[in-house]
């Protein structure tokens, strides 16, 4: 059966307030990239352009590593960016299980742009199917936060102080950081790929010839195909823990 307007109204309306605080959090890690894309080179339409299309926080760092170690082929960015992202493959295929069968194919392909990490771990607590107003509620404010913190960052690089502007492309590594660290300190296969995609990149990064033949995306390519893969073979994951 169709919602009614009130349903949908209502809907749309409880995932507004729940992105609320996804969106708060969005917002100085966008100023960052904001601030780091500023400093790569990137016009304000050019880095405005990236993030509203890009969306994700690692695949803007990946592309601004790319660009500050010059690389050109956009083969390579494209590829670094699947590699980088791929999680949300997995996400989108959890994900389809649990949506509303009202839903179109147009805007499951619209809300699939728009899911990240937070929004899945929300998302994913609610009971029943999920359908699309409670969705898009949840996706409204964190988008216009991204794309209103690069905007920002970038608008505001040049004129911060130097010690401020430097400080702020600390801040999305610092991000990664504290997604990594509970991981880490929680569970033994997420270390151990940590651990091995870390000792490649020092050993690639230091090896003069490598750094000749290869560009930063293809190091970064490299080294997570690699620890996944290792981290795969030596800790599967069998049907009862997957249950």
């Amino acid at each position: 059966m169709q919602e009614s307007v009130t349903e949908t109204k209502n809907n749309f309306k409880k995932g507004f307030k729940e992105g609320l605080p996804i969106a708060l959090g969005y917002f100085p890690v966008a100023f960052a990239c904001g601030v780091t894309a500023n400093k790569a080179g990137l016009t304000l339409w050019l880095n405005q352009l990236m993030s509203c299309l890009t969306y994700t926080g690692s695949g803007i760092l990946a592309i601004l590593n790319l660009i500050q170690g010059g690389e050109v082929f956009l083969f390579t960015y494209a590829l670094t960016l699947f590699v980088v992202n791929c999680r949300y493959i997995l996400f989108s295929l959890a994900l389809a299980q649990r949506l509303d069968r009202n839903m179109g194919t147009l805007q499951r392909m619209i809300f699939s742009f728009f899911n990240t990490d937070e929004i899945f771990a929300i998302v994913t607590q609610q009971k029943g199917d999920l359908k699309a107003p409670y969705l898009f509620g949840v996706a409204t404010l964190p988008y216009i936060s991204w794309a209103i913190g690069t905007l920002a960052g970038c608008l505001f690089t040049d004129i911060m102080p130097i010690s401020v502007s430097t400080a702020m492309g600390i801040i999305v590594y610092a991000m990664f950081t504290a997604i990594i660290v509970p991981a880490v300190k929680t569970s033994k296969p997420v270390l151990c790929v940590v651990a091995i995609s870390v000792f490649l990149s020092i050993i690639l990064e230091c090896i003069p010839a490598v750094k000749q033949m290869l560009s930063s995306g293809w190091i970064i390519i490299i080294c997570t195909i690699i620890a996944s893969s290792i981290g795969a073979v030596l800790f599967p994951v069998n049907d009862e823990e997957d249950q």
